[in-house]
C-alpha cells in the first residue's frame, strides 16, 4: 500500500501574475487534463502487478524446496498459508536418484494483510516412516481443514500415496488438530481392490445448494473426478470424467456453473501430446442430482467429455479458478513455454456474458532467488491458489523458484 504524503511548501517567492495570464493559465491547466482523462488507460490495464510480500524462504533444503502452497483467508487482515517443504532425504541413500514431489507440510499466518508473516510451523512432520505428497485447505464457516497426502519416506517421488489425512483448525489457521476423514482410496497396487490409486487433491472442495460437498480429485492413470461428501467426513468416487481428447488432464479445480446452481464445471490442467506445446485446460461439466431415501442419500453426477477450452490457457501447469462472491470466473495460470512456468496471467468473465476478458500479467518478480539454483524450477512463478477476502477481492499465494513462497492480492471487482 502507497502512503500519500504532502510535499512541504518552498519558501521561495513567486512573481505576481496579471488576471488576464491567470485566465489563460487556468483554462489551459483544465484543458490539459482534459486531454489526460481522455487518453488515460483504464486502472486494470495500466496497472502493474504489485509487489509480491515473502512468506518464506528456504535455499538449503535436500528436496525440491517450498512448493504446492495454498492459502485461505478470514478477514481482509488475517490470512494462513500452508505448503511442502522439500524432504531432507535423511533415510534415502542413493545419490543417483532425486528425490521431489514429497516432504513436509508447515504453515504461516498474517494479522496484518500479508504484510508480516508468523514463524512458520509444521502441521505435518516427515518421520522416519512418513513423507507428505500434497496439502489443501477448505474452510466452512469458522472451520478451516487441511487435506493431506501422505507416502512413505523411502520413496524418490510423492508416490504411491497410502493416505489421506485432515487437520482442523477454528482459530484462523493459528493452531491445529486432528479431524478423522474416510476416503476412497486403494493404497495397494491391487486395481481390483475398491478405491482410488494415488488419490490426489489439487483443488477445494465447493457446496451445492442442496447442502452437498463435492470435492475434485485426479488418481493413476490421469482419472479426474469428484468426490462427494454430506457431512465432510465420509466421501465417495462419483463416476471419472471421460477424456476422448489427446491431452492428459490433472490437477482439477471445481466450481458452481455460472449457468446453473445444479451444475458443476471442472477446469483440468492440460498436458499437450507433444511437450512444450503452448495449449489450453481441459474443461468439462456435470449435472449433479441428490436424493434422500429411508436407506441413506443418493447422488448421481453425470459427466460431460472433456474438451479443450480456448478461453482458459494452460501450459500443463497447476493453474487456479474459481467463481467468486459474485459470480464472475477468474482463472490465473502460466503463460510461457521455453522456459516454462516463468510468469502468470489472469482472465476474468463476468455472469451473463460470452466474453471473457483480455489476459492481464500478475506475477512476474525477479526474485528473490536461490543463489545456487538447481534442478527445473529456476526461476518459477508457479501453483497459485488463492482466497476472496471481501468481493472480488483476493490473496494470491504461489510457488517462486522453488525456494520461496510468496503472497500478493489481486483485485478484480472493477472488471
Amino acid at each position: 500500500m502507497a502512503l500519500v504524503t504532502e510535499q512541504s511548501s518552498s519558501r521561495r517567492s513567486r512573481a505576481r501574475r496579471s488576471r488576464p495570464a491567470l485566465v489563460a493559465g487556468f483554462l489551459g491547466l483544465v484543458a490539459a487534463l482534459l486531454m489526460t482523462l481522455v487518453s488515460a488507460p483504464d486502472r486494470a490495464s495500466a496497472a502493474s502487478p504489485p509487489t509480491p510480500r515473502l512468506v518464506y524462504q528456504n535455499t538449503v533444503t535436500e528436496g525440491d524446496g517450498p512448493r504446492t502452497p495454498d492459502i485461505i483467508s478470514t478477514s481482509a487482515n488475517d490470512a494462513v498459508v500452508v505448503w511442502r517443504e522439500g524432504t531432507t532425504a535423511s533415510v534415502i541413500t542413493s545419490p543417483a536418484n532425486s528425490v521431489f514431489d514429497h516432504g513436509y507440510i508447515r504453515y504461516s499466518y498474517t494479522t496484518d494483510g500479508g504484510v508480516t508473516w508468523s514463524r512458520p510451523q509444521t502441521l505435518a512432520q516427515e518421520t522416519s516412516e512418513y513423507s507428505w505428497h500434497y496439502v489443501e485447505l477448505y474452510k466452512t464457516g469458522n472451520r478451516i481443514f487441511a487435506y493431506m497426502g501422505r507416502t512413505a519416506i523411502t520413496n524418490y517421488s510423492g508416490l504411491p500415496i497410502d493416505a489421506v489425512v485432515a487437520k482442523e483448525s477454528t482459530d484462523g489457521g493459528h493452531t491445529w488438530h486432528d479431524f478423522t476423514i474416510d476416503m476412497p482410496l486403494n493404497p495397494t497396487t491391487d486395481a481390483s481392490l475398491p478405491g482410488k490409486q494415488n488419490l490426489a487433491l489439487a483443488g477445494r472442495p465447493v457446496q451445492m445448494a442442496n447442502g452437498l460437498y463435492v470435492m475434485p480429485y485426479w488418481a493413476s492413470k490421469r482419472e479426474n473426478g469428484v468426490l462427494y461428501s454430506v457431512d465432510l467426513v465420509k466421501w465417495t468416487a462419483a463416476g471419472p470424467v471421460p477424456n476422448p481428447t489427446d491431452h492428459l488432464p490433472g490437477e482439477p479445480q471445481l466450481v458452481i456453473s455460472q449457468d446453473d446452481p445444479n451444475k458443476l464445471l471442472m477446469v483440468a490442467r492440460s498436458k499437450p501430446p507433444v511437450d512444450g506445446a503452448a495449449s489450453f485446460a481441459l474443461t468439462a461439466t456435470a449435472d449433479v442430482t441428490k436424493t434422500t431415501t429411508e436407506t441413506g442419500t443418493v447422488v448421481k453426477v453425470s459427466w460431460s467429455p472433456f474438451r479443450l477450452d480456448t478461453n482458459v490457457p494452460n501450459n500443463d501447469s497447476k493453474g487456479y479458478f474459481t467463481k467468486d462472491s459474485t459470480g464472475r470466473y477468474l482463472t490465473i495460470y502460466n503463460t510461457k513455454t521455453d522456459p516454462i512456468r516463468q510468469a502468470m496471467n489472469y482472465r476474468t468473465k463476468n455472469t451473463g456474458t460470452a466474453a471473457w476478458s483480455s489476459s492481464e500479467l500478475f506475477a512476474d518478480p525477479t526474485g528473490p532467488n536461490d543463489p545456487t539454483p538447481a534442478g527445473t524450477g529456476a526461476g518459477w512463478d508457479t501453483y497459485p491458489m488463492a482466497d476472496e477476502y471481501a468481493p472480488g477481492k483476493f490473496f494470491v499465494v504461489w510457488e517462486h523458484d522453488t525456494s520461496a513462497i510468496l503472497v500478493s492480492r489481486l483485485d478484480i471487482s472493477d472488471r
